[in-house]
């Protein structure tokens, strides 16, 4: 029983951070600092069709990313909770493919760029994918 606690939690993180993350990117009106640094200009100098695609972009990482909170929280809320055993799988697969998309992205940015995006934030989502499914399977 303590080992599924350990793995609720690490998912719960996951689905907090991801819905932060998440909200954060939707309701912003301009780019993140990091991704300033990234192109090496302010907002106001990018032109405006780069500024729409931006945006865009940016909103569908929001909708990734709300997806994701709300469906780990959900599972965890009934299936998860209840003991199905599919649940732990289901969980895991969703939080690792949000994990490992968002690591590559902030790694791609992180080394190609002199942006600063939080990429040890999206490891530590994956280092908690994994501890949550293994006490989830102990």
């Amino acid at each position: 029983m303590e080992m599924l606690l350990i793995s609720s939690v690490c998912y719960g993180s996951i689905a907090l951070i991801s819905l932060v993350f998440g909200v954060i990117y939707l309701t912003r009106s301009q780019f993140m600092p990091y991704h300033s640094l990234a192109l090496a200009k302010p907002w106001s100098e990018v032109e405006p069709n780069t500024q729409t695609l931006i945006l865009a972009l940016m909103r569908v990482a929001a909708g990734g990313f709300v997806a994701t909170g709300i469906a780990i929280l959900v599972l965890l809320a009934f299936p998860f909770s209840a003991g199905e055993k599919w649940a732990i799988y289901s969980i895991f697969a969703i939080a690792s493919c949000t994990s490992l998309g968002s690591s590559y992205a902030t790694y791609l940015v992180k080394s190609r760029t002199s942006g600063n995006p939080p990429f040890k934030l999206s490891l530590g989502t994956i280092i908690l994918s994994v501890v949550g499914f293994i006490c989830s399977i102990i």
